[in-house]
Parts: structure tokens; C-alpha cells; sequence
């Protein structure tokens, strides 16, 4: 048989095979797995091979090196030698920032158009894969607390027995006996009520009147991605999550009146009282607004290193079910005098306290608004930064702020939060 001859059998028997495997594939992939099966139960090969190569290792988020070396020192010639992307952080990461956010008034409030100031918290807690996809939380607290009000001398000026130490006096339940019973550690004891303010050789009391006065918080949970470097280093991280957020708003107004006020019946205990005596009056009505938000979010965080400087921002846009209470009552608190005129060192005689019963509403509303942060850190060490920047937190309508009596107020107001941050994080 001649070359040529050969060659052509040889190609001739190529294409057949060719054809019969596009034909009938299943058929060779069947044969194939036959044999491996038939070589692992006979333990012709070891088992331990027979899985190995086709089980995929499972993404365990605690399967990395922590490395706790968080203070290590690091050198301009490690940023020369680190592309952005393998600068960004891996596995887990945490940070902390201390909050001055300006929060604005209710509508109903006079001054409506200024910002008062508060303090809060921001706690970050999250992990990146290899893979870059991660999860992240984060938790916000903030209070503001803005009064209007004065300090009313009450009508005794203070308790010079309670800074002599010699006698508790007066009746209406005088502390630790009527004979001045020494109670330790700081000599005689009174009731509450009968004392000198705390930190004051004097007695008077706070009339407060709220301006600004909440509680926020939020929890979010989010699902994080990492795209690959732009041109010039910038990274963006998309996320989508979901958000749980609590603002509390604090209405309360007080009044001071004193005159002749008639005397309790529960009073007719020694000492006993005449059917009217020289007393004092603080009322206080509370309304608290809490609303309570679920829903979810959508975002991206972008950043880029520039030696040791990192710049980021962060934005999220959410949307929410606000689902709203409101609770109001009233507490008053009247101090009796013996007689018809009051000494500046007399002590009371009675003390009566009462409050109303409480009224309940309940409201449901749709909530939106976003959330924007811009920082820029230094890195101190390889995994060491600190960072400052500012935040804004705007809920563009839905809340509940004010009285629950007040015909005046809407359930579907806005709040504005704006201020600095500073803080630092590990492995960000």
C-alpha cells in the first residue's frame, strides 16, 4: 500500500469518528461514566480522587486569613507596588464614626427653618469575597434635644435643713423620721420632693417647652458587588438591601401655677390640712410621635485611593411603609404648703402627683427619602485608617411629628439631618 493510500484511510477514519461523536454523544459520555464508576467501586483509583475534581469548594465568608495585624506598618513603596483593585479591601472589615448631625423642627414649630443640633453614632460591619461580592450592615443613632424654657424658683427658695443636716422637719412623710434620723452616707434623708435641686443650694423648677426634640434610628442590610477599576482607579460597589428606620419626635409643653388650691381628702392624715392651703402646680403634656419605617433600598459606594488618601461617597435611595403611633398625657404635680403664706425655707407638707389617662392614634403612611455620605481617610498602618466627612439623611415626607390633639399637625411631614463625621475603620 502506498503512502498516499494510507494517509487517506487514515483521514477517512477520522471523520467517522468526528460524525459519530457530534451524531451520538450521550452515548460516549455514558461509557465514560460507566468506567469511572466502575474503577471507584472496585477502588481502582482512590475515591477521595474520584470527587475531588468535580466538587466545587463551598464560599465559607470565615475561611480567610484575619491576619490581626491591623497596625502594621506600611510604605510608599507598597502604594507603588498595589493596583487599585488589589488595594480594596478583602474578607471582613468594621468601622465606627462618632455623629454632629443638625436636624430640623417640626412645621408646626416656630422657627421652623432652623437646624438643631445633636449628637449620634454610626457602627459599619460587612465582608468582601474574592469573588467581589460581600454583605454589609450598618447601624445609626442620633438624638437632638432642643428646649426652650426657664428655671421657676419655687416658692420655698431651698431646704436649710436638708444643708444644716440637723432636721428632716416638716411632715407629709419627712425622710427617715421627724427626729432626724442620720442616713448614710451624706447625713439626713428626704423625699424627693422635698430636696434641693441636685448640684443647687436651692429649689426651683425646670419649666422646659420642646422645639426639636427626637430619637432616630436605622439598621440596614445590604448586598454588595465590586465592579472593576475604571481608567484612572475609581471603583463603584452597587448595592440593593433592605433598611428598618425608627424616628421618634417629642412634643411637651409645661405650666407653673401657684395660689390656694383645696386640699386632697387623702391630706386629712396628720398633719392635717385646712380645706384650702397656699400650694404650687406644674402640668406637663407629652405627645410622642414614634413612626416606625420598613422597606428597601437601592445604592452604590465609589472610592479611589491617591496615596495614603482615600475619597469615597456613598448614596442610597429607599422607600418605605411607615406605620405611625402617637401617645399624649398629662402629669400633674402640686406641692403643698402649711397656712396661707410660705416661708423661703418651709418645708411642704403634701405632695400630690396624678396623671391622665393616656389617648392613642395610629396612622399609615408612605415614606421616601435618601441618604448621601462623602469621607476622606488616611491610612496610618496596612489596615488602620482614620476618616472624616459629612452626612445628610433626608425623609422627604411621611412622618408624624407633633401633638395627637392638634387638628393643625399633618402625618406626613419632612425631616432633614445634616452634619460632619469622624471616626475609623479597619480593613475598608
Amino acid at each position: 500500500m502506498s503512502v498516499r493510500k494510507l494517509a487517506l484511510a487514515l483521514k477517512s477514519r477520522v471523520n467517522e469518528l468526528r460524525e459519530s461523536l457530534v451524531a451520538k454523544p450521550r452515548r460516549k459520555f455514558h461509557i465514560a461514566a460507566i468506567v469511572a464508576g466502575l474503577a471507584c467501586s472496585v477502588q481502582a483509583i482512590s475515591p477521595n480522587d474520584c470527587f475531588a475534581q468535580e466538587t466545587l469548594p463551598v464560599q465559607d465568608p470565615f475561611a480567610f486569613d484575619p491576619d490581626f495585624n491591623w497596625f502594621e506598618p506600611i510604605y510608599q513603596a507598597d502604594f507603588d507596588d498595589m493596583q487599585p483593585k488589589k488595594r480594596a479591601n478583602r474578607g471582613w472589615y468594621g468601622a465606627y464614626d462618632r455623629l454632629h448631625l443638625f436636624g430640623s423642627r417640626p412645621e408646626q414649630e416656630q422657627g421652623s427653618h432652623l437646624l438643631d443640633g445633636g449628637w449620634g453614632n454610626r457602627y459599619d460591619l460587612g465582608y468582601m469575597l474574592d469573588e467581589d461580592t460581600g454583605w454589609m450592615m450598618s447601624y445609626i443613632d442620633v438624638g437632638i434635644g432642643q428646649f426652650d424654657g426657664y428655671d421657676r424658683e419655687r416658692l420655698n427658695r431651698l431646704n436649710t435643713a436638708q444643708l444644716s443636716g440637723t432636721t428632716t422637719g416638716g411632715g407629709g412623710g419627712g425622710g427617715a423620721g421627724a427626729g432626724g434620723t442620720p442616713g448614710p452616707p451624706f447625713g439626713l434623708l428626704f423625699p424627693i420632693e422635698n430636696r434641693n435641686n441636685p448640684g443647687f443650694n436651692s429649689r426651683f423648677v425646670p419649666i422646659r417647652d420642646s422645639e426639636n426634640v427626637v430619637n432616630f434610628d436605622s439598621f440596614e442590610l445590604n448586598k454588595t458587588w465590586r465592579l472593576e477599576p475604571y481608567h484612572y482607579g475609581g471603583m463603584l460597589e452597587p448595592l440593593v438591601g433592605v433598611r428598618y428606620m425608627k424616628y421618634s419626635d417629642l412634643y411637651q409643653r409645661m405650666s407653673y401655677t401657684s395660689g390656694l388650691f383645696p386640699t386632697p381628702l387623702s391630706a386629712a392624715v396628720p398633719p392635717a390640712l385646712p380645706p384650702t392651703s397656699i400650694a404650687e402646680q406644674v402640668l406637663t403634656q407629652q405627645s410622642l410621635a414614634d413612626n416606625e419605617m420598613f422597606g428597601g433600598q437601592l445604592g452604590f459606594r465609589y472610592f479611589k485611593y491617591q496615596n495614603r488618601f482615600r475619597y469615597s461617597g456613598e448614596f442610597r435611595v429607599f422607600a418605605m411603609g411607615n406605620f405611625q403611633t402617637n401617645k399624649f398625657e398629662t402629669t400633674s404635680e402640686t406641692t403643698y404648703y402649711p397656712g396661707t403664706t410660705v416661708a423661703q425655707n418651709a418645708i411642704p407638707t403634701y405632695y400630690l402627683l396624678e396623671k391622665s389617662r393616656p389617648l392613642y392614634g395610629r396612622n399609615e403612611e408612605f415614606a421616601f427619602g435618601f441618604d448621601a455620605k462623602a469621607e476622606l481617610s488616611y491610612q496610618l498602618s496596612r489596615m488602620f485608617e482614620i476618616r472624616g466627612g459629612v452626612q445628610m439623611i433626608d425623609i422627604a415626607q411621611g412622618l408624624w411629628r407633633g401633638r395627637l390633639t392638634d387638628p393643625t399637625v399633618r402625618n406626613d411631614q419632612q425631616a432633614l439631618m445634616l452634619g460632619g463625621t469622624f471616626g475609623f475603620a479597619i480593613n475598608r
